[in-house]
């Protein structure tokens, strides 16, 4: 039986790692840094900032069973701005230059604001899954499904509703987000290095 609570920063660690693992080969990742300059540490490290980020927000929640996180995802408030610079910054985002440099995370940062074109002009109130992740030893056991279904959601209602947005690249992750009930409401290519990949967004009323 899975059990849901938010993550504190005793789980930093073994998050940043799930994450790290879950995108190691996610196409997005590719258009971060120049292929000749892609480092490990840097993506590690940009996992463990976003993660702290959502930590200090209290929208990072992990699913555990038998003492192990087996999921975990990162969810803004709909009642809160978009996690920003400034919050990566207070999360130890310092590390990111350190490993990537300025042209790597001044990339970043606008390649993350293009593929959040369509979330952004969202009038409703709106809640956003920065991500979603399931250990690389526990999938295909519907984990995934579960954090949404039976922790997201039921969080959701229970402050407010609204509209669960995300965007996601990958056709697999298109069909996984239609299954679990969101909507599909715009398409485009994110370009970068020499490297086109597609771009959806999606969206799921809760009431």
């Amino acid at each position: 039986m899975i059990q849901y609570r938010l993550a504190s920063a005793d789980h930093l660690d073994e998050v940043a790692q799930l994450f790290h693992e879950s995108f190691d080969n996610y196409p997005f990742m590719d258009l971060l840094v120049r292929p000749e300059k892609k480092n490990p540490e840097f993506f590690y490290e940009l996992h463990k900032v976003i993660t702290q980020a959502y930590i200090n927000r209290r929208g990072c929640f992990i699913g555990v069973v038998n003492g192990e996180i087996v999921t975990a995802a990162l969810l803004k408030h709909r009642d809160d701005p978009d996690v920003g610079v400034m919050d990566y910054i207070s999360a130890g985002g310092i590390k990111l230059f350190i490993k990537g440099g300025l042209s790597a995370v001044w990339n970043m940062v606008n390649v993350a604001e293009e593929a959040k074109r369509s979330y952004k002009g969202i009038k409703q109130q709106k809640w956003y899954l920065e991500a979603l992740g399931v250990s690389c030893f526990h999938q295909g056991k519907s984990f995934g499904s579960k954090m949404i279904n039976d922790c997201l959601v039921p969080f959701i209602r229970r402050n407010g509703g609204g509209i669960l947005a995300l965007i996601t690249n990958t056709n697999l992750n298109r069909s996984f987000y239609k299954k679990n009930g969101f909507d599909e409401f715009s398409a485009f290519p994110l370009k970068r290095f020499g490297r086109e990949i597609g771009n959806w967004s999606f969206k799921r009323t809760i009431y």
